[in-house]
């Protein structure tokens, strides 16, 4: 993809144009963006040139941090924007952004940028795995400070955590305008306080995070060890509790297991309501594709979604970037979307880990090598006692470890898709039931995933 691409680039552009429509006017857009001029793609980096050397000051200093998000949550890849002045042909060069003062970096680092405000609570996408985060962001939103304070929010990354809080502010924002609400990271949080103490304005920093009225901090668990940081958000954590401010807060683990965090302020984070998100279920995935093929408006057809929501397990960012890459090469190729070309999308993005057809026959492996039934027998018509008890742990392990649908099971073992999900059925209960089969079971999944 290169030279070849510029017609739809400029496709793309109209779009990225677009995003800004929530966050300036018409008129505004025309203005800064009306005369930019796309002047090639190569290597992931799109080259554009504007002949007004303010209107390229104005574009790099202010918009281009969110041009860039938005071509790459278009392609689904990073990508990289380069402004060119255009407007001499002795000076038609890249020109450095205008240095700022410290003081102006730091309120544009803490502004929220129009891109996050993308994020609301209705293009969230709840399911079971997240239900109760959602619905507790959606409560604190509506009742500031009131049962839920502090509201903590734990999951690995790229499950929806950073969403919530976005959409959590918007709604805040929606119900009281003149409200003061403070985001940032744990790590910036850090950083900042480290570059106050430098300069010895400390008192800046506390009234800042002390005299908000909600304080929302994004992976929280980055200020554990660190002694200074702890005694200083401990005393901002009080202040602000004991002025009924709410207080929400995410990690990567609950307060528990956060390690070298101080108890004082485990316990404080545990005074409110604790809310995980785990990883989307098989059904959840399914919803979570189907809604980003909207959004880029492509269509997938039922045998591709199911594939993808099948290999897709890790997290709903990896999910994102499949949509969003496989959006691109159709949009750019030309080509239909079919198995082929979700195949070649997912080889990049899985990045080495195991497909779901070889784990798939590592089961197989494992139950004959247990039980001494073959794949071919299992998958036979054969009903025999022997054979019929190895089909059905095979197929309760390839549902348990892989999320794989029913309808997709059914096809390996040419069976009804109903009698599937009884076998499916039959085996989680007696997996809850018989504890000697419950270690069998537990043993043949530590030797498929390879856990000694």
């Amino acid at each position: 993809m290169a030279q070849d691409y510029i017609k739809e680039i400029h496709e793309f552009w109209e779009i990225v144009k677009n995003s800004f429509r929530d966050t300036l006017p018409e008129t505004a857009i025309n203005l800064w963006f009306g005369e930019v001029e796309i002047l090639s793609y190569q290597d992931d980096v799109i080259t554009m040139g504007i002949a007004s050397e303010m209107k390229f000051r104005i574009i790099q200093d202010k918009y281009l941090e969110q041009i860039e998000k938005s071509f790459t949550a278009l392609f689904g890849f990073d990508v990289k924007v380069n402004l060119t002045y255009t407007g001499s042909a002795v000076r038609a060069q890249t020109l450095e952004p205008e240095k700022k003062p410290s003081a102006q970096k730091e309120a544009n680092a803490q502004r929220i940028s129009s891109y996050d405000f993308e994020y609301t609570f209705d293009n969230f996408i709840v399911g079971s795995t997240n239900t109760f985060a959602h619905a507790a962001c959606v409560s604190v939103s509506n009742n500031l400070a009131d049962r839920y304070n502090p509201l903590f929010i734990y999951g690995n990354s790229g499950l929806g955590k950073t969403h919530l809080l976005y959409a959590t502010i918007n709604q805040i924002k929606k119900n009281n305008p003149n409200i003061k609400i403070i985001y940032t990271k744990g790590e910036d949080f850090i950083n900042q306080m480290v570059s106050c103490l430098a300069n010895h304005t400390m008192e800046e920093f506390r009234d800042k995070y002390r005299k908000c009225d909600v304080l929302l901090i994004d992976d929280i668990q980055f200020i554990a060890g660190k002694v200074a940081m702890q005694e200083e958000f401990f005393h901002t954590f009080n202040a602000l509790y004991e002025d009924k401010k709410q207080i929400i807060l995410t990690s990567d683990r609950p307060p528990r297991d956060i390690k070298t965090l101080e108890d004082r302020l485990k316990t404080r984070f545990e005074w409110g309501l604790i809310a995980d998100i785990e990883p989307p279920d098989l059904e959840l995935r399914i919803a979570i594709i189907k809604k980003k093929a909207e959004q880029v408006n492509i269509t997938i057809p039922n045998d591709v979604l199911n594939f993808l929501a099948e290999n897709l397990r890790s997290n709903i960012r990896q999910i994102e970037g499949a949509i969003k890459k496989l959006g691109a090469l159709t949009f750019l190729s030309g080509k239909s979307i079919n198995m082929e070309l979700a195949q070649e999308c997912l080889s990049e993005l899985l990045g080495g880990a195991e497909p779901l057809n070889v784990t798939v026959d590592k089961i197989f492996g494992a139950v004959y090598n247990k039980y001494g039934i073959s794949k071919e027998q299992m998958i036979s018509p054969k009903r025999n006692r022997e054979i019929a008890a190895a089909r059905n742990v095979c197929i309760y392990l390839i549902r348990d470890i892989t999320e794989m649908s029913y309808p997709a099971i059914s096809k390996i073992f040419n069976r009804d898709h109903s009698t599937v999900i009884t076998s499916y059925n039959n085996m989680v209960s007696r997996y809850q039931l018989d504890a000697a089969f419950t270690m069998e079971m537990d043993e043949l999944k530590k030797e498929i995933n390879g856990i000694s």
